[in-house]
């Protein structure tokens, strides 16, 4: 009797305890951009959100706590705005061949999200959480043959947690990373070499090979950098200090999959296989 007793004591404690040893964040990132203050390009282009992408899905465990970032829906929602913004027509499909089977389609466009990396409140000393969304936009002509590819990385930050496990701060964090990205894309696209053929409304077309050796082949292994601010500037006031001056947020630090942590405002990279040019 009491053995049987101690066994019912036992099961709701001991369920606890597993319980509070594997503790789970779901990131949900959510939101709607601003209308793009922006002229869109006069061509009619596809863009590629594969299942997989619309699906995307992090997971990553740190200190007996498992985080799973739910990426793909929102990803599919900004990349649907952001390129009907951008060109004067844009329509969304699953899979390359079925966007190769669109009619009138001068360019191909398939954004990938590449890496997704953050920084909790806690592991920033409970000032702020911060998220870095590395992107890859792979650019085909209407073939399907690849024309470029960039690569587009997004930062943003959240709050500490004022109650609960930072769910909600970390999908702050991610959807300002988002929509720093987009914002980003929409300034400077139209600025790359790989946007001028659209901008006269001609089709993408491949470019042969050039020599090894030559001044083409030379030229086009020199990777561009485009500068500009982030959208997400906000300065982040640690409450428990009231007395001193806000301050922008401390430099997010690096992920531990990330070779160096970038600065606490860090500037647009979106760079392109071929020379851009940026004016």
């Amino acid at each position: 009797m009491n053995q049987r007793r101690a066994m019912r004591l036992f099961s709701p404690l001991g369920a606890v305890l597993i319980l509070a040893g594997c503790q789970a964040v779901a990131v949900r990132p959510e939101g709607d951009l601003p209308k793009a203050l922006v002229v869109p390009t006069p061509a009619k282009v596809a863009v590629v959100v594969t299942p997989e992408a619309a699906n995307y899905t992090h997971k990553e465990s740190r200190a007996s706590v498992n985080y799973e970032a739910q990426l793909g829906p929102s990803h599919k929602h900004i990349v649907e705005e952001i390129f009907r913004a951008e060109f004067r027509e844009a329509k969304v499909f699953d899979d390359l061949d079925s966007a190769r089977k669109e009619p009138g389609v001068l360019a191909i466009f398939e954004p990938r999200i590449e890496q997704y990396s953050f920084a909790s409140a806690k592991e920033t000393g409970g000032a702020y959480c911060a998220v870095t969304i590395r992107y890859q936009i792979y650019i085909y002509a209407p073939d399907g043959q690849q024309v470029d590819m960039l690569t587009l990385t997004g930062y943003g930050s959240g709050p500490p947690p004022k109650i609960g496990n930072g769910e909600e701060e970390l999908a702050i964090a991610s959807y300002a990373a988002m929509r720093d990205a987009a914002a980003k894309f929409l300034t400077q696209f139209p600025q790359l070499d790989v946007a001028k053929p659209l901008l006269a409304s001609q089709a993408l077309t491949p470019k042969s090979a050039p020599e090894p050796g030559s001044a083409e082949a030379v030229a086009a292994a020199d990777v561009v950098t485009i500068e500009a601010l982030p959208i997400n500037v906000t300065p982040v006031v640690v409450a428990s200090k009231p007395e001193s001056t806000p301050a922008s947020s401390p430099s997010p630090p690096a992920a531990p999959d990330l070779p160096s942590p970038p600065p606490a405002q860090p500037p647009s990279q979106m760079t392109s296989r071929q020379p851009a040019s940026l004016f």
